[in-house]
């Protein structure tokens, strides 16, 4: 019984003697950046370079859409009923100030000036009788100043019919392009009724609605970068050229016109959009390399200092030209993968910026 005992108390000291061993050994010193965490040595890092989080300053813009209008448009509508005689014009033809683009049937209006050129002709030989005999105290100067008043009268319903006769004839009020034919040869025009439609293809301009919160940002005469979508991501430099002063009181938006210049393709009807420099805020961005999108969600790898690869998700606003901004997720300072798509989850992290850059000479 004895020995059993002894036994015990022989197994008990040894497993106190190495707990003791192992507590005595020597002291660890904790991590250090750059040093592989125990239990992942076996692990192989990959070799990618590392970018820091920084807060830059990036300006704060609007961007405001519009469309592509003409300075100078015109809808052309006849002043008086007939048929349509001739129409020598079609959409897309080019046209000078003062051609001719629409003849309406004048017969009626030409008997019409007959008739009154005629009654012209007898006031104004009625009114040379009256002015002989009134020389010779035949008749009274009552009866010379009818036959005067009858001459006016007379000429001006001549006057009247000649403006009716203008009427049938329908001009271009300026050099422009025609866009739009409403009616065709044959066809009987009312008074009002619209013709054609034309505009000067040269003077165009972007008319855009914004903000009153916006508004005060923007002065006659300023610069304003737009962009035409049909046109490519160049930028044309538009110039403000008006700002209406009454605002829409549903929407309380303004509309601004931004005069455009000469482009190829520039066409009206174009879908536009010019940007507003509200001033410079603090973010933080990130290059667009760095984030994995997938729909409208965004992540990307943070690597801590124990070199470790971690997935986070984040929240991404707007792209400037900087980069993308960091809304949340990520904080100034943390080291991220330049290139999301080259990390994973988990895995130990070699940055290779530092051993690409070259060691400045002594």
């Amino acid at each position: 019984m004895f020995t059993s005992n002894e036994k015990r108390v022989s197994l008990a000291g040894l497993v106190i003697a190495l707990l003791l061993g192992a507590g005595c050994g020597p002291s660890q010193e904790p991590g250090r950046p750059g040093d592989i965490p125990p239990g992942t040595a076996g692990q192989q890092p990959i070799q990618v370079p590392l970018i820091e989080v920084t807060a830059s300053q990036v300006p704060i813009s609007v961007e405001v859409t519009g469309q592509v209008t003409a300075v100078y448009q015109a809808t052309l509508a006849s002043r008086i009923q007939g048929m349509i005689d001739n129409l020598l014009v079609r959409e897309g033809s080019l046209v000078r100030q003062g051609q001719t683009l629409v003849v309406l049937d004048n017969r009626d209006v030409q008997a019409e000036l007959s008739r009154v050129t005629a009654e012209l002709d007898n006031a104004k030989a009625h009114q040379d009788r009256m002015e002989e005999l009134y020389r010779k105290d035949a008749v009274s100067k009552q009866e010379l100043e009818n036959a005067t008043r009858a001459l006016r009268v007379a000429e001006a319903g001549r006057k009247a019919v000649l403006a009716q006769l203008s009427y049938t004839i329908v001009k271009a009020p300026f050099d422009g392009v025609i866009t739009e034919k409403k009616v065709e040869r044959g066809e009987l025009a009312s008074p009002g009724q619209p013709l054609l439609k034309m505009e000067d293809p040269g003077r165009l301009r972007l008319e855009a609605t914004v903000a009153e919160s916006d508004v005060r940002v923007v002065s006659v005469g300023s610069s304003l970068p737009v962009v035409i979508d049909a046109l490519g991501t160049d930028s044309l430099k538009g110039t403000v050229s008006q700002i209406l002063p009454a605002g829409d009181p549903q929407t309380h938006t303004f509309t601004i016109k931004v005069d455009l210049p000469r482009a190829a393709g520039l066409k009206s009807g174009m879908f536009g959009r010019l940007r507003l420099e509200k001033g410079m805020s603090t973010t933080l961005l990130l290059p667009k390399s760095a984030l994995i999108e997938r729909g409208e969600l965004a992540s990307l790898f943070v690597v801590g200092s124990d070199q470790t690869a971690r997935l986070r998700w984040v929240r991404i606003g707007r792209t400037v030209e900087q980069g993308v901004e960091i809304l949340s997720g990520v904080d100034a300072g943390e080291r991220v993968i330049a290139d999301g798509s080259k990390g994973r989850d988990g895995v130990l992290v070699q940055d290779i910026s530092a051993v690409a850059s070259p060691t400045p000479a002594r």
